[in-house]
């Protein structure tokens, strides 16, 4: 589902979690971690965006996400930021600004909500992950994209 909200840009996706009622104890991955971690989902996003071809991004993505999600419905989903040839390039060398939250909940799903911010844009996130064969997989996406 794409939001249009000038001049923000919002994509919201959301993969249904099926786990069980108790969630493995896990460890917030270090601080280093979660960088890699919010970067290579933005930029996989980015040039998915940037290609139009979607199957990279799905294919890193959890089992879970893989579920809900095809190549075709990101397209769909992301054709705003397609349309306004956004670029989010330019996060790989910033420091990420803030973060909001970062926690694990009870079914085990990492929350990493934060931003960048550089001269020419703000870049918010809100991701979610699960592990997937003891590895963070995306679960689930909120980006909000505002041209300063």
């Amino acid at each position: 589902m794409t939001l249009f909200f000038k001049p923000i840009h919002r994509l919201l996706l959301l993969a249904v979690l099926t786990c069980g009622s108790a969630a493995i104890a896990q460890k917030i991955p270090s601080e280093d971690e979660r960088e890699v971690l919010i970067k290579s989902a933005l930029m996989t996003l980015n040039d998915a965006n940037l290609t139009g071809n979607y199957q990279v991004f799905c294919a890193r993505a959890s089992r879970q996400f893989q579920t809900k999600c095809t190549g075709t419905v990101m397209a769909d989903a992301f054709r705003s930021f397609r349309d306004n040839k956004m670029n989010m390039e330019s996060i790989v060398a910033d420091e990420i600004h803030s973060m909001k939250e970062m926690s694990i909940d009870k079914d085990g799903v990492l929350i990493l909500k934060g931003r960048f911010k550089d001269d020419e844009k703000r870049i918010s996130f809100d991701l979610k992950f699960v592990k997937n064969e003891a590895v963070w997989k995306l679960l689930g996406i909120t980006v909000n994209y505002k041209s300063e």
